[in-house]
């Protein structure tokens, strides 16, 4: 779990009600700075990291994020569709600060994705979501072959998708290259995008499980 989330709740909400205030006056500084000069446009892929850090724990808190483990989130989640995320820059902060660039950090964020995805089928199972929800997501961090293994279809991003990724490609940048222990850029053209059933999921979960347990084996000892 996010130790940020450990806390007490009235020091959650003052650091996420202060950094919503702070992105918030960004925010209608630059667009203030517009009407002087369109070339302030040219600032949207700097103040775009700054959004998705500062307005975490809000959206958090208030349940427009929900968290299935601490570096997979769903937005917006309904009985129809999950929709999951990475962790965003906020969540590396707080859980992976102390893992090492590179395999460790690529080992652990696996980790955590398996952790989410077997949360899915605990609420399936538990009769808190439907069999029928539809499970998607968009990443660089799975390997294709693993993917299909585990009952997944993948397919190529669409181009809001890749235009969302796009508009985030700072925090991809960092990001991905931590994960790989040096300076990587992303393409575009190799995001993919894996879905599945809630059915599918369950009926894997053994996979999963065996999965989890070979990488936490992996892990360096804490």
């Amino acid at each position: 779990m996010n130790p940020f989330y450990q806390k007490s709740k009235l020091y959650q909400w003052s650091v996420a009600i202060l950094l919503f205030i702070i992105v918030f006056g960004l925010c209608a500084l630059w667009y203030r700075s517009l009407d002087q000069h369109l070339a302030y446009l040219l600032l949207m892929p700097v103040l775009a990291p700054v959004m998705q850090f500062g307005l975490t724990p809000f959206f958090t808190l208030i349940g427009t994020y929900r968290y299935l483990s601490p570096m997979l989130l769903v937005y917006n989640p309904s009985d129809k569709k999950y929709d999951l995320h990475n962790g965003t820059s906020f969540d590396y902060l707080m859980v992976l600060s102390n893992a090492k660039a590179g395999a460790e950090i690529k080992n652990q964020i696996l980790q955590y994705y398996l952790l989410g995805l077997l949360k899915i089928i605990e609420l399936i199972e538990t009769e808190k979501l439907p069999d029928t929800v539809e499970i998607s997501g968009s990443s660089y961090f799975f390997s294709e072959r693993t993917a299909k293994n585990l009952g997944f279809k993948i397919t190529h991003a669409n181009f809001a998708e890749k235009a969302n990724i796009m508009f985030n490609y700072v925090d991809l940048l960092w990001m991905y290259s931590l994960a790989n222990g040096q300076i990587r850029f992303p393409n575009l053209n190799e995001i993919k995008k894996a879905k599945i059933t809630g059915s599918e999921l369950t009926q894997n979960k053994a996979k999963f499980q065996q999965l989890y347990t070979y990488l936490k084996q992996k892990s360096p000892s804490k």
